[in-house]
This record gives structure tokens, C-alpha cells and sequence, in this order.
């Protein structure tokens, strides 16, 4: 049992610096990452525990390692696990005793293997598990309990804790390396010795010493150092796999007891200087590949830094500073300069530059004045604010985004599942393979026999297959988010790169989305004029999410006028405008059939033919009580890089269409001037369902980029979905990746990123099938050494993971 002394906890084993002494009956301490929940045996609630833990305490005690059924508490449930639809629940898990690929996929089968877990993936980079599970056949502690019985540590997710275990990890790792390189280096000097004297000599007795104190060097390289692959390889036993760890298991047990044996006098050789180095060798490789998948992986832990913990609230017109999970939607947060903007929201007092480059990748600091949106983790350069909160928690855009690249780089595509399938049945063969290397070497050459067999099993790896398709997608999501790119599906990067046709709405992806209302005509024959018109129109489209709503919003504040009427049971009618009660009248704005309550095609008034600059208008109509008010005319610029990103996709040999519910005549202009090959205007929601189900019928596999409410069907329906930064709220659920920054070269990054992601794929499948095709054929011909073998082994997943690397370097559109 542990000093308490030590600051090692209790239950998972870490070290931890206690601050305040927090102690019930003077029993073992327990670090803060187990989250309170142990102290929920002694009746302290969670919210006790957090309290006592931001006024400083980071230690607590208990008096036993507690039972897994605790995460089944109500309280704990609350705080860690999340209900998803269909009634299923979902919860990160951090697992220790993970040491590589293979470990990954033996705990995705573990806990798939569990009745009722729908889904579970364990993430390449930091070994998060996401499992979602349905609550009536399991529960968090059946999981947790299911990774224990064969050996796994599992806790609750906490991303400060992680890199505290990793950093753990690698120390032990580092420990290990150390032990083995000690005793690999005077062994080695022994067997210099005992090779000289079989060429000039050496008397028996003075051999067998020296086979001796080989032996007890070896032991601590063997029996510690070598300690992590028995235990991987029991714990693949014990869950009724064979992992990459067993082949290494086996080939040490059978080297090192065959020296064991000629060290007490039996038939044979003494292997002790090859057990030890390949010992040596493959943790050397071990920790060279945590490194290289920590520099994977760094994209994510990065933006964990630009969380704030806490945020300067104003309550009953007292300033006070409080976690971050105690602020709620509609609090008022004051940001001072050179502070970090803690929640998403929007400005009601101040103007500043926010610097939001870790959001979108642009360096260029943005203007926020009264009204501007910020977002969570955003720099605040130069000015104070007070923002009111609109999103707080796992809803702001920054954990959104933690999120969505979390599960990206745990996500399994087309690719992976066959490498999976490949992986499952591979180590049983090898085994096989030894086996008969062994028997076939036995009747030619005993001497040869065990060498031949044991180079076999370490020099074979499945973990080169296994890292192929995660740690290509580990980097492209990490590169991807650090060019404002959300992948929210990393299988969509396989579709992407198969892509045909890319499909652009045009007002706010292909437009700068920030329309300008430049003609009023009101309906001066009924005595309105411009300022009823405004007003009566912003009065309804207050309530909408449209670009050319919060044109009509923005116009009416412009002119100062007051406040709005307000506007009472609001109903959006997507693709058709919004129709609300104001004053006790009806009013719709939006399309003229739908503000008049009439079938296309009948009599309408006509649509004005005026022109700004050259460019047609879009125009919407406003009605009050089934009478014609009058017209309210836009413009939206072209975004800049609209027309390059559009050559760029045709050069790919991508046709690009243009799709909008705009008028004809604006959208072919618009088309007109980017270079699109094909302009589709006037279309309802429905209808650019309909466009894009009629392409897929065809056999054109189709990207689709959209931002408002009614695309989300049409996202739907296409093979990739994309949903541009200020896209309504379900068109980015219903999207693939949302591209946060404001320019569409995005879109051509992103479709350059798949392709370049899955030729590195293809590549690292080629490279660990050719490995394992070559080297199984030369080891069974006795024309590897069980040195080389081990040498061979890791440099294998690090030529994968260096390859993986590479898309590190693709930083803008090639």
C-alpha cells in the first residue's frame, strides 16, 4: 500500500502534487482525475468536491480503491455521461496499459464484445475510448469492468489529465529503456568475450561463468524491461486474442529459456545478447513512436490551451470570477485586454480587435463592435468587452470543435476496417508459420532452428497495418483544424477524394453571406412608405437566421429609428421567408407566392428589373393581412477567392454547379462571373433535394457546400456535406466538415487534403503488406537474425508514421 507521503494515488497509480491538504481519516491520497467520484462512497456530492477543488484543493483521499459501480452514481452520470439520440448514452473513457496499435484494436473489441455497446473506438492519439451504449442492457461500470478483467486501467476522461499520463507513460518507458540498454551494453560485452574465445579458446569453466552473469543481467532486461509485451500479450489472451505483443512474448520466452537451458548444461546455445537487444530495440522503437504520434496528435492538445477555467461574470451588478461550468447562457462576461475570451456570445458593450486565429487560421485580428459574435478561446487584443453568453460548455464552437476532431481521429473509414480484418486473424498465422520455420529448420540445421523461428515472429508486424489509415487521418484532421477546417467524419475524407461533382449554394458560401439592402419600393399606392416598410419587414426578420433577414435587421438599425414592434408567433417556413403576427396582423416576408399566399405561377406583382453595379438584385417581398407592402432589394458581394477555388476544382477535373433558391437571372450571373460550369436558381428546399438525388441516380457522386436551414436536406442527401462557418445550426449537424474559415479556398484545401491523405494511406497498405510479404519469406529462410528482426519491427510503424507526417506540410491550397 502506497506512503501517503508519496502523492501517488491510490487508484490509478500516478503521481500528483496535493495543495491544501484536504484529508478524511488520514487515509491515501487520491488524485483530482478521478473526478470526485470516490468520494461519493463518504456522501460528498460532486459539487462539494469541484467547490473544494477550484478554491485550490487538488489532493483527496479515500480509504479504498473503489468499486466500478460508483460510476453508476446519479451525480457521477450527470457530470460525465451524455444522453444521444435514440435514447443511448456516450462517455469517454482515458485507458492506461496502452503501448500501441494493436492494443487499440484488442480494447475496441473488448468493448464492443460487451452486450449493448452500439459503438465504441479508442483514439490512436491519446487513447480516449467513446463508447455509446444503450443503458437498458449495460452500464458505464459493466464497461469499465469488462477493460479491468483483462488488465486495463479505464477512468473517466479528463483532458488535463492526460498529458500528465502520457508524460507518466513515457517516463516509465524511458525507465525501462534505460534497464534494457544497461544490460544489453555489458552483455554485449560479455559475448564479445565469449565469441573471441570459441575462435582462440576458452576453458570451459570461465564459459560458463560468463553464461552465468549473462544470465542474471538478462533477468531484470527480460522480466522487467520486457514485462510490458507478457503483459499485453496475457491480456489479448485473457480477452481471446492473439496481439503483436504475444508473437514478441513468445519469441523472448522461447530465446531466453533455450539459454536458460545451455546455461545449465543442456544441448544448445546461449541466446542472452539477442534477447536483450531486441529487448532494447523494440522499447527504443516503442518510445520513437509515442513521439512521432504526439507530434500526430498535437493539433487537438493545442487547442485545449485556449480554453479559459474561469470568466469574469457580472450577477446583480457585482463582478465576480467563476469556473467556466458554473456560467450559464444569458450571463453577462466582461473580457479585459489581453484576456481569452471564455464563452461563445456576443458583444453588447465595447469594441476591440479579437485575435481569432485559432479558430480559422487567419493572423489578421477581427473588428467586434456591439452585436459582433465572438467565440470561446478567441484573444481578446486591445479593447475590454462584455459579451452576453450564448453558448456555454460542450455547445461552444471550440469543444464543438475538440469534439468533432476527437472523433475524427478515432473514426474508422472504409480503408481501416479492412486493416482491422487483416490485423484480426494475422498474428495466429505468423504463430503458424513459426511453428512450421522451427520444424522444417530442426531436420536441416537444430543450430538454426530456434533463431530462424524467433526472428519470424518478432520481424512480422501487423502494427505497420494497423497504424496505416489512423495515423494518416490523425494528421489530416489535425492539419485540417489548424486551417479552420472541421472534419467531423474522417470517412468522409475516403468519399472526398472519390468526388465528381461539387455543388456551391451560393448566398453565404459562394457570397460574402453578409447581403446589403440598397432599394426599398414600397407600395405607395396603399400609403406606405419606406420607413413602414422597413420597419414592419425587421420586425419579422428579426427572428431569422437568413443572411437577407439580418440584412433587413442590420438596415432598420442603421437609421436609428427606436425599437422594434414586436412580432408574436413566428413560424419559418425554410426556403419560403417567415410569416409573424405584428399588431395584431398578419405579416409574411420572403418569396412573393408565399407573402401572398398564392401557387406559382399565378398573378403576382411584378418583380422589379433593377440592377446595382451591374449586378442583378435579389428581391423579397413583404405582405401585411394579404396586402402587397412592397419590395425590399439586396446585393452580396462575391467572395475574392470564389472564382480561383472554382478553376481549381475544374483543373481536378471536378464539375461544379451552382444551386441556389435565388432568381435565375442572379444566380447565372453569379455563376457567369465564378466560372461555374452549371447555374440552377428558384429551387425550394425540396427542390435541391431533388437536384441532388437526381445526380447520385445518375452515378455521380456528389459534394454538396451549404449554409443555411434550408440546405440541410440536400446535405443530407449528399455523398459529402459541407457547412460553411456561419451555417444554421442543422446544416452543420448535418455536415460532414464545416469550414470555419470565411473564404472558400477551404473547399479546395480540403478536397487537396483527401486526396493527398489517401494516397498516403494507399502508400503506408502498400509499405506494411510489402514489409510483411518480404521479411516473412527471408526470416523463414534463416536470412535474418532475431537482431535485425528486432531492429526491422519498429522501424516499420515509424516509416508509416513518418509518411503520416508528411501532410503536416500541406499548409495551403498546392
Amino acid at each position: 500500500m502506497p506512503d501517503p507521503g508519496r502523492d501517488i494515488c491510490y487508484h490509478c497509480g500516478l503521481t500528483f502534487a496535493p495543495v491544501g491538504g484536504l484529508r478524511q481519516d488520514d487515509k491515501i491520497f487520491c488524485c483530482q482525475g478521478c473526478l470526485g467520484a470516490f468520494r461519493l462512497i463518504h456522501g460528498l456530492g460532486l459539487a462539494d468536491y469541484y467547490d473544494r477543488r477550484d478554491q485550490g484543493v487538488s489532493g483527496l483521499l479515500v480509504d479504498e480503491t473503489p468499486d466500478a459501480e460508483v460510476y453508476d452514481h446519479p451525480e457521477f452520470e450527470q457530470e460525465m455521461v451524455r444522453e444521444v439520440a435514440g435514447g443511448l448514452k456516450e462517455a469517454c473513457l482515458l485507458l492506461e496499459g496502452i503501448h500501441c496499435a494493436a492494443c487499440v484494436w484488442l480494447n475496441e473489441q473488448i468493448l464492443r464484445r460487451v452486450p449493448g455497446v452500439v459503438e465504441a473506438t479508442v483514439n490512436f492519439a491519446d487513447f480516449r475510448a467513446t463508447v455509446r451504449w444503450d443503458p437498458q442492457q449495460t452500464s458505464l461500470a459493466r464497461l469499465i469492468q469488462s477493460l479491468r478483467r483483462v488488465g486495463y486501467r479505464a477512468h473517466p476522461y479528463d483532458p488535463k489529465r492526460v498529458e500528465q499520463v502520457h508524460r507518466q507513460r513515457d517516463r516509465e518507458l524511458l525507465v525501462r529503456l534505460g534497464v534494457a540498454g544497461f544490460g544489453a551494453a555489458n552483455i554485449m560485452f560479455i559475448a564479445v568475450a565469449l565469441y573471441a574465445g570459441t575462435f582462440q579458446g576458452m576453458e570451459t569453466h570461465y564459459r560458463t561463468f560468463f553464461h552465468w552473469v549473462s544470465l542474471v543481467i538478462a533477468c531484470p532486461v527480460v522480466f522487467y524491461s520486457g514485462s510490458v509485451f507478457f503483459h499485453g500479450a496475457w491480456r489479448g489472451i485473457r480477452a481471446g486474442r492473439l496481439t503483436m505483443d504475444a508473437s514478441i512474448a513468445l519469441g523472448m520466452t522461447v530465446t531466453f529459456a533455450a539459454s536458460v537451458v545451455a546455461t545449465l548444461g543442456g544441448p544448445g546455445q546461449v541466446y542472452f545478447d539477442s534477447v536483450t537487444i531486441f529487448v532494447f530495440v523494440l522499447l527504443l522503437g516503442r518510445y520513437l513512436e509515442s513521439a512521432a504520434r504526439g507530434k500526430a496528435a498535437g493539433a487537438a492538445e493545442r487547442l485545449t490551451r485556449f480554453q479559459p477555467d474561469t470568466a469574469q461574470v457580472v450577477r446583480d451588478g457585482v463582478e465576480q470570477r467563476l469556473p467556466l461550468r458554473e456560467v450559464r447562457v444569458d450571463d453577462e462576461v466582461v473580457v479585459r485586454p489581453g484576456e481569452r475570451i471564455a464563452v461563445d456570445g456576443w458583444v453588447i458593450h465595447g469594441t476591440t480587435s479579437v485575435d481569432e486565429s485559432m479558430l480559422t487560421g487567419e493572423a489578421n485580428p477581427v473588428l467586434k463592435i456591439p452585436g459582433s459574435a465572438v467565440v470561446g478561446g478567441s484573444l481578446n487584443v486591445d479593447g475590454a468587452l462584455h459579451v452576453r453568453v450564448r453558448r456555454v460548455g460542450g455547445e461552444t464552437t471550440l469543444a464543438r470543435i475538440l469534439a468533432a476532431v476527437t472523433a475524427a481521429q478515432g473514426g474508422r473509414g472504409v480503408v481501416h476496417g479492412l486493416a482491422d480484418r487483416v490485423a484480426a486473424w494475422f498474428v495466429g498465422v505468423v504463430v503458424l508459420l513459426a511453428v512450421v520455420t522451427f520444424g522444417v529448420w530442426w531436420q536441416w540445421n537444430p543450430a538454426q532452428a530456434l533463431p530462424n523461428a524467433v526472428a519470424l515472429l518478432i520481424i512480422t508486424c501487423p502494427c505497420a497495418l494497423g497504424l496505416a489509415t489512423p495515423a494518416a487521418m490523425l494528421v489530416a484532421c489535425g492539419n485540417a483544424a489548424r486551417s479552420g477546417i472541421l472534419v467531423r467524419d474522417p470517412a468522409s475524407l475516403e468519399r472526398l477524394s472519390r468526388v465528381e461533382r461539387v455543388v456551391l449554394d451560393k448566398t453565404g458560401v459562394v457570397t460574402e453571406g453578409m447581403p446589403y439592402l440598397v432599394r426599398t419600393l414600397p407600395a405607395v399606392d396603399q400609403g406606405i412608405d419606406h420607413r413602414a416598410l422597413l420597419t414592419r419587414a425587421a420586425a419579422v426578420e428579426r427572428y431569422s437566421e437568413h443572411p437577407l433577414g439580418r440584412a433587413v435587421v442590420r438596415a432598420f438599425a442603421e437609421q436609428q429609428w427606436g425599437l422594434l414592434p414586436v412580432a408574436e408567433r413566428v413560424v419559418n417556413q425554410p426556403g419560403l421567408g417567415l410569416s409573424a403576427r405584428v399588431g395584431g396582423e398578419e405579416t409574411r416576408v420572403g418569396r412573393p407566392e408565399f407573402v401572398l399566399d398564392r401557387a406559382p405561377g399565378s398573378a403576382l406583382p411584378p418583380v422589379p428589373v433593377l440592377e446595382e453595379t451591374g449586378q442583378p438584385l435579389t428581391w423579397i417581398a413583404c405582405a401585411v393581412a394579404g396586402t402587397f407592402w412592397g419590395w425590399l432589394g439586396f446585393v452580396d458581394r462575391i467572395k475574392t477567392d470564389a472564382p480561383m477555388t472554382v478553376a481549381r476544382l475544374k483543373d481536378w477535373g471536378l464539375t461544379v454547379s451552382l444551386l441556389s433558391g435565388d432568381r435565375p437571372e442572379t444566380v447565372a450571373w453569379t455563376a457567369e462571373r465564378i466560372g461555374a460550369d452549371a447555374a440552377i436558381g428558384g429551387v425550394l428546399p425540396e427542390g435541391k433535394s431533388q437536384v441532388i438525388r437526381a445526380l447520385k441516380g445518375e452515378g455521380v457522386r456528389v459534394a454538396m457546400v451549404g449554409d443555411g436551414l434550408n440546405d440541410a436536406p440536400a446535405l443530407a442527401l449528399a455523398d459529402v456535406s459541407m457547412a460553411v462557418e456561419r451555417a444554421a445550426d442543422l446544416s452543420v449537424e448535418t455536415s460532414d466538415v464545416v469550414l470555419l474559415n470565411p473564404g472558400l479556398g477551404s473547399v479546395a484545401f480540403v478536397y487537396a487534403l483527401s486526396r493527398a491523405t489517401m494516397r498516403v494511406i494507399r502508400q503506408n497498405l502498400f509499405f506494411s503488406l510489402a514489409y510483411n510479404a518480404l521479411t516473412i519469406p527471408l526470416a523463414m529462410a534463416g536470412l535474418v537474425s532475431p537482431i535485425v528482426a528486432a531492429i526491422a519491427m519498429p522501424v516499420s510503424s515509424l516509416v508509416v508514421v513518418a509518411n503520416a507526417l508528411r501532410l503536416r506540410r500541406m499548409s495551403s491550397i498546392p
